[in-house]
């Protein structure tokens, strides 16, 4: 073999090792994909928080009990996730604080984009300020 074809099959060996590496680090097309579908599910849920904070300050200033629409709030949300068709989970934890939950694919990645938003459990926290 000459030194010439020895330093192109060399080259050749460390970019497909280079290309393996960056496939490997940031998880390929497949978690771009989840990644994409775990961005919309977010997207719903906070859409979803406007639609809870209208109904509960117009609507006699306590949490509603579910998420449809309303003559005061109408609001073009999705209520089911786009991917699984399973509806978001809308749980009142207190008289001012209330969960939205979807099944994530990869929650870790979205823990910085809300300081009320539990990894575990797939749910976004929040509160509304009602008079009382």
């Amino acid at each position: 073999m000459t030194p010439d074809r020895i330093a192109v099959a060399g080259v050749t060996g460390l970019a497909v090792l280079l290309v393996v590496a960056a496939l490997w680090q940031v998880g390929g097309p497949q978690a771009g994909r989840m990644e994409a579908r775990d961005d919309t599910r977010f997207s719903d849920l906070l859409s979803l928080t406007s639609l809870v904070t209208c109904k509960a300050t117009t609507e006699g200033n306590v949490l509603p009990q579910d998420l449809t629409e309303s003559a005061s709030c109408r609001y073009d949300v999705r209520l089911n996730d786009p991917y699984t068709d399973a509806p978001y989970r809308y749980e009142i934890v207190d008289t001012e604080e209330y969960r939205i939950c979807a099944d994530f694919e990869r929650p870790e990645r979205l823990t910085g984009r809300a300081q009320s938003f539990d990894a575990e459990e797939g749910c976004l926290y929040q509160q509304v300020a009602l008079d009382p």
